[in-house]
């Protein structure tokens, strides 16, 4: 996707999740347990500030460089409207061939943050909204890039995967209308294949279901089909929830 496109994204999805925060702040967030509508715009508003301070910093944020998260209500609302537009100000100002703190090895550079801030915001949009009843679908090329996304930490090796009991050496298709995406299952990690990989196990949904299943933020009625190996399934399901804890 191109740039300004992710920020268009992180500014339009950070008015509705805000949108729908203040609509009733105190509702659960199913797809968060423990978390209200409140609790999910508070959450975001902090990771907006980290991001600022990797950027700004050029490492890990201090604990003393954070600031205090406000009880919910307009306190709350300003400061996620303040740490939006400072994060939207500093991706802008850098462009994403900047260099930047980052957590994921591979990527240091700002345009890491682009697509995760962006991504970020579309996810926990859905928590909000599904919190207080409302619905905006995510953005079909934003969806495909949360896929590749996955597949990127999903594939690399963080130095901590467990071993795999069940499912290794069995391949898993992840398939929407316009791409597909092979991954075979090692005993200790996750390698991405050629996408013709004849697979054990597929999993086939449009972009928008396979990410919020991806992110187990299914709503309950999302066309997703599974076939296969059920070991291949579970296993993937198993380091996939590894990776979005």
């Amino acid at each position: 996707m191109e740039p300004s496109r992710y920020l268009d994204l992180i500014l339009a999805d950070s008015n509705t999740l805000l949108a729908a925060a203040r609509l009733d702040p105190g509702a659960a967030a199913p797809s968060c347990p423990g978390w209200t509508a409140a609790d999910v715009a508070g959450h975001v508003a902090q990771v907006y500030e980290h991001k600022v301070l990797c950027m700004t910093l050029g490492h890990e944020p201090p604990a003393e460089k954070r600031e205090p998260l406000p009880t919910p209500g307009p306190a709350l609302w300003a400061f996620f409207i303040s740490t939006r537009d400072a994060l939207l100000e500093q991706l802008t100002e850098r462009g994403p061939a900047q260099p930047s703190f980052t957590w994921f090895p591979p990527d240091q550079s700002v345009g890491f943050w682009f697509r995760r801030m962006a991504l970020e915001t579309a996810i926990h949009r859905v928590d909000a909204e599904l919190a207080t009843g409302t619905n905006t679908a995510i953005d079909p090329e934003l969806a495909v890039a949360g896929i590749d996304e996955m597949i990127d930490f999903l594939t690399y090796d963080f130095g901590d995967s467990p071993t795999l009991t069940a499912g290794a050496n069995r391949t898993v298709r992840l398939q929407t209308h316009t791409r597909r995406w092979a991954l075979t299952l090692r005993a200790n990690g996750v390698d991405r294949a050629h996408e013709d990989t004849p697979p054990d196990a597929q999993i086939t949904a449009t972009p928008e279901d396979l990410l919020l299943h991806l992110w187990n933020r299914d709503p309950g009625n999302a066309p997703v089909t599974e076939w296969g190996d059920p070991a291949a399934l579970a296993t993937l399901a198993a380091r996939i929830s590894e990776e979005t804890q």
